[in-house]
């Protein structure tokens, strides 16, 4: 952080660090050997579930876990309704990058961060302009409790958005507990909030993105802010859309 040239001490709130990534897959085809294929790489699965979601639409979701690297990926299979479209068919359903992508297979969602101070964090981001999707939750997955709150959509023509937690352990350190848990309360208000977003998008063809209430220049400053400031550095430009939002 730098003010009139001066190089600013990084509050801690602001030091952030991947937690876990989740993927979008088309059909539970994909599902099936993406599954297959993590828990023959050793990813060991934390939870899962057929269907989740409310009355119309849903989603299957699993959760794994390696136990050596530490990598956690989520992933999602969005399932439609009759006469609707889940959020989670978005991306294979109405394109990203601008353009249809009809061969598409996988689509990272989004990536989690983790703050020491989500509170402090949501504070300072709000104060700059942001806009979240969700309150903060309080609740625990297969590492132990968890604070956690969602932001909006990054880009207009994508469908990635953030996740930010606070864990006051090291779930680096602790390894999943036994037996499978299931983030039910979180999992399920956090897909009807996505489906009524996603709902208004259907309507409108406009979204309310996280930083699109501020000027460019002071979007794409805090954008920097928020990229810089993970750790390990550069890891989160891996993320296609994170990539493409930081070079805007």
């Amino acid at each position: 952080m730098r003010r009139l040239g001066i190089q600013l001490a990084v509050p801690e709130f602001m030091k952030l660090k991947p937690d876990h990534k989740t993927v979008l897959v088309r059909d539970m085809n994909v599902f099936n050997t993406l599954r297959d294929f993590l828990i023959n790489d050793g990813y060991r699965v934390v939870y899962e579930t057929p269907r989740v979601g409310e009355e119309k639409t849903g989603m299957a979701t699993s959760a794994f876990h390696h136990p050596y690297t530490n990598e956690r990926i989520a992933m999602v299979f969005g399932i439609d309704a009759p006469d609707e479209v889940s959020q989670g068919q978005a991306p294979f359903k109405f394109g990203f990058d601008g353009k249809p992508q009809t061969e598409a297979k996988t689509y990272l969602q989004h990536l989690a961060l983790r703050t020491t101070d989500i509170f402090k964090f949501r504070e300072y981001m709000e104060k700059k302009g942001a806009q979240f999707l969700t309150p903060i939750f309080q609740d625990k997955d297969s590492f132990g409790p968890l604070l956690q709150c969602f932001s909006r959509e990054i880009l207009d023509d994508e469908w990635f958005f953030f996740e930010f937690l606070q864990r006051d352990y090291d779930a680096d350190k602790i390894g999943t507990k036994s037996g499978v848990q299931f983030v039910d309360k979180t999992v399920r208000s956090l897909y009807v909030t996505k489906q009524d977003e996603f709902r208004e998008w259907m309507q409108t063809h406009q979204k309310r993105t996280f930083l699109g209430n501020l000027p460019k220049p002071e979007a794409r400053a805090l954008f920097h802010e928020i990229i810089d400031n993970v750790d390990p550095k550069g890891y989160p430009l891996g993320v296609w859309a994170i990539a493409k939002a930081y070079r805007q």
